[in-house]
């Protein structure tokens, strides 16, 4: 694969948090997506004095910031009702992401669709589209895009792609989810999803499953299978390691979870070619 840029989720990394853009610059990595944190704790990544340190990291250590997640999605339903206190917390959020995108000069807001925020039924597909088009017709004016990440079939992605019927509206792909939650072989979703994806995708593995808990090819998720696919049809974009290096149970592979890290970086620069 040509014009690959390699990063990592800092959720994923030793030590994650500030010192992730440190970590990422000691590993030769070019990018990383942040987390924007969670509601009790007033959303960190929002807050203007955490917005200059980022920054300030960045200038310093050259690594650019390609995404940030809205993890906390995983704990309040995107698709909350209107009149809850989740809805207002939803929309608080959807707000101050797109801020903090302009703010960090991020070009993409990846939006999780698991745990609370699944979509299950017509009322949350519903809500979902509501909350997406928003955040797309706000991130737009800034020249942001916006990509949600679940795991969907393919005729219930396009589904919800026509519904939000936006241009900067995209799916985010991931190398693990698929068959981990529904089986799916990852390279069917490719087939069918893949002119709607966006320029990043995440990539993990996992065996018995482990979410995130093997180096990448050991697990069971066709990860070189996914890789192949992606080489043949000239995928370009940012690749992202997702793998949790200093949790289990992953890290009981090595003494110090860096070299699990650097361990990574090898394979997955092996795999790109």
């Amino acid at each position: 694969m040509k014009n690959i840029k390699i990063g990592a989720c800092d959720w994923g990394l030793p030590g994650n948090g500030l010192y992730a853009t440190q970590i990422a610059a000691a590993a030769g990595l070019d990018a990383l997506s942040l987390k924007i944190g969670l509601h009790e704790f007033d959303y960190p990544l929002t807050q203007p004095e955490m917005q200059k340190i980022y920054l300030n990291e960045q200038q310093k250590y050259s690594i650019e910031y390609c995404a940030i997640a809205l993890n906390d999605f995983d704990n309040i339903p995107m698709h909350a009702r209107k009149g809850t206190k989740a809805y207002d917390i939803v929309w608080d959020l959807l707000k101050r992401a797109v801020h903090t995108a302009k703010t960090l000069g991020v070009q993409m807001i990846q939006v999780p669709g698991f745990a609370a925020s699944e979509i299950k039924n017509e009322e949350d597909l519903k809500y979902s589209v509501r909350a997406f088009q928003y955040l797309c017709d706000a991130a737009g004016e800034h020249g942001i895009s916006v990509a949600g990440e679940n795991v969907m079939n393919v005729k219930e992605f396009r589904t919800l792609y026509d519904m939000v019927d936006r241009k900067n509206f995209y799916l985010y792909f991931d190398s693990q989810n698929y068959y981990l939650n529904r089986g799916y072989r990852e390279t069917d979703i490719l087939e069918g999803l893949y002119p709607l994806m966006c320029n990043q995708l995440h990539v993990k593995d996992g065996a018995d499953g482990a979410l995130s808990g093997s180096l990448l090819g050991t697990g069971d998720s066709r990860f070189f299978e996914t890789m192949t696919w992606l080489d043949q049809h000239s995928y370009t974009g940012y690749i992202l390691l997702e793998n949790y290096y200093d949790q289990m149970p992953l890290r009981t592979q090595a003494e110090n979870p860096y070299d699990l890290l650097r361990e990574d970086i090898k394979i997955l620069k092996t795999a790109i070619g």
